[in-house]
């Protein structure tokens, strides 16, 4: 038999996962804070990207990362989405009355007309595919941590009747 390869730590895996978001966060957020560095939804702007790569990660990766078997954190982690989702659906809501009420230019009045055109496309598609990505997985990872939890409670239920 051959001896198995030793296995790297979850935490280093999760940090890889941390890095590669925050990365990803710091990329897609630059062309905004240096072109717009007053922008008024800068923060849930970050918050919707980190959510959104963070929950969808856990929704498709959940059986083999470290919150597998920690079923009261998963517990309140439920519990904790559902504030986090009305803040979210709020500042989306904000996002889109803004513009309504101070007109589709409002923040790129100052650029030639070509290049803030560009930034406003990006500003509107980035915030909108972020913003919609990270609501709609945090609506749907209780439910997946609820099957979780099932299953798990079915795992242990069947060892114990053997």
């Amino acid at each position: 038999m051959m001896a198995s390869a030793p296995q790297p730590p979850q935490a280093l895996y999760e940090s890889l996962w941390w890095a590669f978001t925050l990365l990803l966060a710091a990329l897609v957020l630059a062309p905004i804070y240096t072109q717009l560095p007053g922008f008024p939804f800068l923060v849930p702007n970050l918050v919707y990207i980190v959510v959104a790569i963070t929950l969808t990660r856990y929704l498709f990766l959940l059986r083999i990362s470290w919150l597998r078997d920690l079923l009261t954190l998963q517990g309140l982690l439920s519990l904790a989405l559902v504030p986090l989702i009305f803040w979210m659906v709020e500042n989306f809501n904000a996002f889109v009355i803004f513009f309504d009420e101070e007109g589709p230019d409002v923040l790129i009045r100052q650029f030639a007309p070509g290049e803030g055109e560009v930034l406003n496309n990006y500003l509107r598609a980035e915030y909108r595919f972020f913003g919609v990505w990270a609501i709609v997985a945090a609506v749907l990872m209780p439910f997946r941590l609820i099957y979780n939890g099932w299953s798990r409670y079915l795992k242990v239920r069947a060892n114990r009747s053997r």
